[in-house]
Order: structure tokens, then C-alpha cells, then sequence
């Protein structure tokens, strides 16, 4: 039986709030502190250095344009595309530290959190099926500023 459709709207409208929201005001305490952002990716000891200063500067503006994208619904399949592929890579990226044992915290907002790779690997695995969920409703080169279709 097919779920009501206002109460997918409402479900999709909460998904991207959270996502986009997410990935905005994540990408927003990066963005003003990029030194301490690049000694958060060189915890994982998985990037040489220079690979992970070029990280440090340009991803959290990825994250702030496709967030963006996410929220206001314009090219929201590309933006969609690239954040779930961000949550399954930083998935990687954490239960890897997490498996080698390494006493870090995640870095997802900048120094503004302590939390643990348990919960950042929670939150990965969530914010990676909102997105993974909303990509199977978006259409390819969508251009609409709705939030709810």
C-alpha cells in the first residue's frame, strides 16, 4: 500500500531540512577555522599532507554549495549525488579510525563538537540514507526551488 503523499512531502521536506541543514552549518565552522579543519583530516592518518590541506580548503565549500543545492532545491540531483557519495566515503574514512583504534574526534563540525567516531559514524550511515532516500525522488537536472514536490 502506497504511504499517503502529504505524508511523504512532509518526510522528504523534513529529510532535506536535515541534510541540507547539516551539511551547511557543518561546512560553516570549517570554513572559518580551515588550519584546524586540515589537522582534523591528518588525525586519520589515511591522506598525505598536501592532499589533505587541498581538502581542508575546497571540501567544506562542496559541502556549503550542495547543502545549499539540497535546501533551495536547485540541481538538487548532482547535489544529492556528491553528498551521499561524501557520507559513504567519510564512512570509510571513520571506521577505519575507529577499527585502527585511534582516540580522534570526527572534525564533521570543526572543533564546535567532541563527538565520538561511534557517533560520527551513526550520523554518517543516517545523513547517507536521507540522502541515498531523497535521490530516489529527485529527477536529473531538476530546476525548481520548491522544498516539497
Amino acid at each position: 500500500m502506497a504511504a499517503n503523499p502529504s505524508l511523504r512531502n512532509a518526510l522528504a521536506w523534513l529529510g532535506r531540512l536535515l541534510l541540507g541543514g547539516t551539511f551547511v552549518v557543518a561546512a560553516g565552522f570549517k570554513i572559518l577555522d580551515p588550519p584546524a579543519f586540515v589537522a582534523d583530516i591528518g588525525h586519520y592518518r589515511l591522506l598525505p599532507y598536501p592532499l589533505a590541506v587541498t581538502l581542508g580548503v575546497y571540501l567544506p565549500w562542496l559541502e556549503l554549495l550542495c547543502g545549499t543545492a539540497v535546501l533551495i532545491r536547485r540541481l538538487e540531483h548532482g547535489a544529492l549525488l556528491i553528498l551521499a557519495g561524501l557520507c559513504g566515503i567519510f564512512t570509510v574514512a571513520v571506521a577505519s579510525a575507529w577499527a585502527r583504534d585511534l582516540n580522534i574526534t570526527c572534525g564533521c563540525f570543526g572543533h564546535a563538537t567532541t563527538a565520538s567516531l561511534a557517533i560520527a559514524l551513526e550520523r554518517s550511515l543516517t545523513l547517507g540514507l536521507i540522502a541515498v532516500s531523497l535521490l530516489s525522488r529527485a529527477q536529473p537536472a531538476h530546476d525548481s526551488f520548491s522544498l516539497v514536490r
